[in-house]
């Protein structure tokens, strides 16, 4: 079982990014990218994104960098990969899986509930009243991005909403992340 970590060349957020994956199992991509110190957030179905510049803690946590067809490659033969047309349906069956955990309805475009995941971005032309909304920790400050007031106003309130939905479902309050496109 090993895990592997091609070259950061994907741009975002002033970064270029790569990717971390297992050949074996996510418990042990879950394990090697905790030791190698990036955030659960940085999971996507079946890969970590790591931005550039963390190369001696991947080598440190035991990653091994190979080129992006090996990767993949590896990715493929593992049994773990997400191929790009089914990611919105696995998104939406994850989606729907931990809103019903919360009793939460009607179901966001992408929900992710606990610190492993992360929503999908706010697309640069999304509707307005649209809004991504990140908490990482019970209480702290949510991110809300939103290209409008009314995108923040509904990402602030389906805070309140979701915190005390996972209180009544006998968790200390809402963490995770959620995309809602309006319309």
């Amino acid at each position: 079982m090993t895990v592997y970590a091609d070259t950061p060349r994907w741009p975002r957020h002033g970064l270029l990014w790569g990717h971390l994956v297992s050949d074996a199992s996510l418990e042990e991509l879950h394990a090697t990218a905790a030791r190698a110190g990036l955030p659960g957030r940085a999971f996507d179905l079946d890969h970590y994104d790591w931005p550039e510049g963390r190369e001696a803690d991947l080598a440190t946590a035991g990653v091994v960098t190979v080129g992006d067809g090996e990767l993949t490659r590896r990715l493929i033969a593992s049994g773990l990969r997400v191929p790009l047309r089914d990611r919105p349906a696995a998104r939406a069956r994850r989606s729907a899986a931990h809103a019903a955990e919360l009793g939460l309805r009607p179901v966001p475009t992408d929900l992710v509930l606990g610190p492993i995941g992360h929503a999908d971005p706010l697309p640069a032309e999304a509707p307005p009243g649209s809004f991504r909304l990140g908490c990482e920790e019970v209480g702290a400050a949510a991110r809300i991005e939103a290209p409008d007031r009314a995108g923040r106003e509904a990402g602030l309130a389906l805070r309140e909403h979701l915190d005390a939905l996972a209180r009544a479902a006998g968790r200390p309050g809402f963490t995770g992340q959620v995309l809602q496109l309006a319309g």
